[in-house]
C-alpha cells in the first residue's frame, strides 16, 4: 500500500530540516513532500536549479512558516534526462576555462548571438541547412582537396582584379558562352585553337 494515499496535512510543527519523498508538483510550483508519513507543502528554492521529479529524495528546510525544497538528494530515475531551469535569465561564467563534454550535444533557441575573438573548429563532418546565409568580412582564405558547388543561379562580382591559376581549365556550357570586355587578350605559348561550325570575327 502506498503511504501517500493515507497522508493528510496536519497542523504540526514544521520540520527544521528533513529528508523526504517528493509526491507531486502542481502547475503553480507547489510541491508535496512526504516526511515520516506526513504530507508537507513546499516551495522550490531558487538555488535548486535541477527540476525535481516525482519519487525523488529531497532535502527540505524551514524558514519561518514556509518549507523550502533546497536540493535533490537522490533521483528516482538516475538515467532520466535532467533539466536545469530558472524563471529568469541564466548565466554561466568562469574566470578561466569552461568545458562542456558529452557524447551528444543539442542546442535549441529562437535567437542566438555568438561573440568570440578567435575560434578554432576541428571535426570530421559538418552539415548546415539554412534558408539564408550572409557572411561579411575583410578577408577569406580556404584550402580544399576537392571542392564542389551546385546551384541554380550563381552571381560573382569582383570590383578590381580576379585571377585564376589552374593546371587545366575546362569551361563547358549547354547554350551560350560569352566573353565581353573593352580589351580581351588570349595568348598561348604553343597552340591556340578555335573550332566551330561558324566562326565570326569582327
Amino acid at each position: 500500500m502506498n503511504p501517500a494515499n493515507n497522508t493528510v496535512a496536519l497542523p504540526l510543527d514544521l520540520p527544521l530540516q528533513a529528508e523526504g519523498l517528493l509526491l507531486s508538483v502542481d502547475d503553480n510550483g507547489l510541491i508535496q513532500v512526504l516526511i515520516e508519513g506526513r504530507r508537507w507543502p513546499c516551495q522550490r528554492a531558487a538555488s535548486c536549479l535541477l527540476t525535481p521529479q516525482v519519487d525523488d529524495r529531497v532535502l527540505v528546510c524551514r524558514a519561518g512558516e514556509q518549507l523550502w525544497l533546497l536540493a535533490i538528494l537522490v533521483r528516482a530515475q538516475p538515467q532520466q534526462a535532467a533539466e536545469l531551469h530558472c524563471e529568469g535569465e541564466l548565466s554561466l561564467s568562469a574566470s578561466q576555462k569552461l568545458t562542456l563534454r558529452s557524447p551528444q550535444f543539442h542546442l535549441e533557441a529562437d535567437n542566438g548571438e555568438c561573440h568570440i575573438d578567435q575560434l578554432s573548429y576541428r571535426g570530421e563532418k559538418i552539415s548546415a541547412w539554412v534558408t539564408l546565409s550572409r557572411l561579411f568580412g575583410q578577408r577569406c582564405e580556404s584550402v580544399w582537396e576537392n571542392l564542389t558547388q551546385i546551384s541554380h543561379h550563381l552571381l560573382r562580382r569582383t570590383t578590381h582584379t580576379e585571377q585564376v591559376r589552374a593546371g587545366q581549365l575546362d569551361v563547358k556550357t549547354s547554350q551560350l558562352t560569352r566573353l565581353r570586355a573593352p580589351t580581351t587578350l588570349i595568348s598561348s605559348e604553343s597552340l591556340t585553337r578555335v573550332d566551330g561550325k561558324q566562326i565570326h570575327m569582327g
